[in-house]
């Protein structure tokens, strides 16, 4: 007996592990990408802001990952989640800014698109 959503996040899980193997054997993959005061390391799966870790769950991480392979491009929100989670997203994705940001209510590196959606500006 198991649950459908547990085999599913170990599914996913594999993918994530199989897919970073075949990105590092290519010639051009970069270990971390660095945008401003922040580290992403795709091998730990750790983001760093000015040195200190940034606790983030998977999906959280895989939206920064997706922010920092566009960087200043506008994304569309539905965009970004069904790039994260799949076709059947509905959920909610909130607290990513209270991590990110020094003032949630004011933001400067996860920049709402009026009418369309986030950039990633650092």
């Amino acid at each position: 007996p198991f649950s459908p959503s547990e085999l599913v996040a170990r599914v996913d899980a594999l993918h994530r592990r199989v897919v970073l193997a075949q990105k590092s054997k290519e010639s051009n993959f970069k270990e971390e990408l660095k945008s401003g005061e922040f580290v992403l390391n795709l091998r730990n799966r750790a983001l760093l802001k000015n040195g200190k870790m940034i606790d983030l769950t998977q999906v959280e991480f895989q939206i920064m990952e997706y922010f920092f392979s566009n960087p200043g491009v506008a994304l569309d929100r539905l965009y970004i989640l069904t790039h994260v989670w799949g076709e059947s997203y509905v959920g909610e994705d909130k607290r990513l800014r209270m991590k990110i940001e020094d003032e949630p209510s004011n933001p400067k590196y996860i920049v709402t698109v009026w009418g369309l959606g986030y950039k990633w500006e650092a």
